[in-house]
């Protein structure tokens, strides 16, 4: 009876033992392995979400003529030759909270982004990727919107300048997902 007892609890332990070392090993393969594929896909679906955004919502601002016209002021001298340019500081302040508006909209309306990975394709299975099951994460949207002009003088030939006025916009992101979550920041 005791030969017995102690044979079942040197295979409780045994069993304890492997159940724990399997776990081990199912972990430093998910932090290993799995968790920075997943990072690097869950980045590049959130830099697509956001440039889409951003791209939309420049474009539509772009489209008005009437901010267009109004951003670059030119003053004239006498003979009627162009004296002096410069931007409208108004107009790029409401060119500016239209496109942070406007971005700010669009990653609203996106509540979830979901989509699903094959293992086989985040193990780097080459052989197999379409092997195992899907895994499903989410991308949500949120964050702030960071938009800002850039100017720059270039020279274009014998007393002619160029006057470029870039715009720059910068989102976060936040991406959510059992295995990752992690913040992306994406600049157009």
């Amino acid at each position: 009876m005791k030969k017995l007892k102690k044979l079942k609890k040197s295979h409780i332990k045994i069993l304890l033992f492997t159940l724990l070392v399997i776990f081990i090993l199912v972990y430093y393969i998910i932090e290993v392995r799995i968790k920075p594929v997943l990072a690097s896909i869950c980045e590049v679906r959130a830099r697509i979400i956001a440039t889409q955004a951003i791209n939309n919502a420049i474009k539509t601002e772009l489209q008005k003529d009437d901010l267009k016209e109004q951003l670059i002021v030119s003053t004239y001298d006498n003979e009627g030759k162009i004296n002096m340019i410069s931007t409208n500081a108004n107009i790029m302040n409401i060119l500016s909270a239209n496109i942070t508006a406007n971005v700010q909209g669009a990653l609203k309306g996106l509540t979830k982004q979901p989509f699903s990975i094959n293992l086989g394709y985040v193990l780097n299975n080459w052989l197999l990727p379409d092997l195992g099951p899907e895994l499903e994460y989410n991308i949500i949207p949120q964050g702030s919107v960071l938009v800002d002009f850039i100017t720059e003088f270039e020279e274009s030939g014998i007393n002619q300048t160029r006057y470029k006025i870039f715009i720059t916009v910068t989102v976060e992101i936040r991406v959510i997902s059992p295995a990752v979550t992690n913040d992306t920041y994406t600049v157009s």
